[in-house]
């Protein structure tokens, strides 16, 4: 939720098939350009699209100029998520960001990854320089964490506007799995044991870029 700060560049990193029924893969400007967890979520991801063979009930995305404004200067919020267990079950406590990574709380988020169908391209972001984890490198379409009370979905749908300022509706959003990263970063200070749900949202054409609203 709120503004991350980490968008550098899009780019439509193109994909393509392997023979038969293997798996989609995806072509990389250099290999290791991507935090592990993602480099692993590629990989099912591109399996999951595999299997489906590029289905045509793709969701269309609409760009609406007139509604494009100028980002409105950030203010930071603390964000509480919702503390699970280790089996991703909610324990009824709420903890801030910030606490949930530094006690290695187990905690929900969404990945929204955006397929073209007819180019085999997946959108992807680039990490800033600055973040404080795995500056620099290729990531999600679109992902955040999940506030404490709210949906999945609901969460889904607001990244993806926050970060790209694309408005899309529920149904657009295919939940193809759920995947747990387990990690500690930053000579152990950021823990993250993170649920996340991954949505896949397939279109038509690569969406135009002056469609983008970058936060």
């Amino acid at each position: 939720m709120g503004y991350r700060k980490n968008v550098l560049q899009f780019y439509f990193c193109k994909t393509f098939f392997g023979k038969s029924s293997s798996p989609l893969t995806i072509f990389l400007l250099l290999p290791g350009n991507f935090p592990p967890a993602t480099s692993s979520v590629l990989h099912l991801l591109f399996y999951q699209i595999s299997v489906r063979h590029l289905p045509n009930s793709s969701a269309k995305t609409k760009s609406d100029s007139s509604k494009e404004t100028m980002a409105e200067p950030y203010i930071e919020q603390v964000e509480y998520l919702d503390v699970l267990t280790k089996t991703g079950k909610k324990t009824g406590v709420s903890k801030p960001r910030g606490d949930v990574h530094r006690d290695g709380d187990y905690h929900k988020a969404v990945h929204v990854w955006i397929f073209a169908e007819s180019t085999q391209e997946l959108l992807l972001q680039k990490r800033a320089d600055c973040k404080d984890s795995w500056p620099g490198l290729w990531d999600i379409s679109s992902a955040g964490h999940i506030s404490a009370g709210d949906s999945s979905l609901i969460t889904a749908q607001r990244e993806l506007q926050e970060e790209l300022g694309v408005i899309l509706p529920k149904d657009a959003f295919e939940l193809i799995f759920v995947f747990l990263e387990e990690c500690v970063t930053n000579n152990g200070k950021f823990i993250n044991n993170e649920y996340s749900d991954v949505y896949l949202v397939t279109t038509l054409e690569p969406i135009p870029r002056e469609a983008f609203t970058l936060q």
